[in-house]
């Protein structure tokens, strides 16, 4: 998947996430979600962190040689133990109740609708360069873009069992985060996992 393609693989899911916040009724964003303690709402603003930080990223554009090659590189890095995944659950959990409770549904909406397409369109024209990536590493643009991928059609995922609706997610969306999942697995357990050769299990990749 190009660059292009995959800014244009964002802007659609986060067009889903706009219209997924504007059909929410009230008393739905009190629901629970399938993970820990967070609600709808925390959830949802917890997803819109991407699409407001996403400007930031953009203009840190670094003259540092990436350290990691790949978004798969770096989320195993991540997730692996004691990455930063585990070290900052807390943190970002405490972050979204915060904005859950700070901004209104209609904020966090435009988020998606309206800062999100700003910052694709920069990102467009800035090129696939490297950028500082929250100073945890230095990543190229368009893999970056890919870890906002996943995370926009993981979390889709999440809101829409919560609403206990049939997943609907595009189907780029779909294909590109399934394969960065892959990517991150052991490639001889993932393969003879998959293909029932082995009991291996080389899954839960993500955090």
């Amino acid at each position: 998947m190009t660059f292009d393609d995959r800014l244009t693989t964002l802007d659609a899911l986060w067009s889903a996430w706009a219209e997924c916040g504007r059909t929410t009724a009230e008393e739905q964003w009190k629901l629970p979600t399938r993970l820990g303690d967070w609600d709808l709402r925390s959830l949802y603003a917890h997803a819109a962190s991407w699409p407001f930080t996403f400007p930031r990223l953009v203009d840190r554009v670094s003259e540092a040689e990436p350290t990691h090659a790949t978004a798969a590189e770096l989320l195993r890095d991540f997730n692996a133990p004691g990455g930063a995944a585990h070290r900052l659950r807390d943190w970002n959990a405490a972050g979204a109740r915060e904005d859950a409770v700070t901004y209104s549904i209609a904020q966090l909406i435009d988020r998606f609708a309206g800062a999100g397409p700003d910052a694709i369109a920069a990102a467009r024209r800035r090129g696939p360069v490297p950028v500082d990536y929250h100073g945890l590493a230095v990543l190229r643009l368009d893999e970056v873009v890919s870890i906002g991928i996943l995370e926009a059609t993981v979390h889709l995922l999440d809101v829409q069992r919560a609403l206990d609706l049939p997943p609907h997610v595009p189907a780029d969306g779909l294909a590109h985060t399934a394969a960065l999942l892959a990517a991150m697995a052991p490639p001889v357990d993932f393969i003879e996992a998959a293909t029932g050769r082995s009991a291996a299990q080389p899954f839960p990749v993500l955090t």
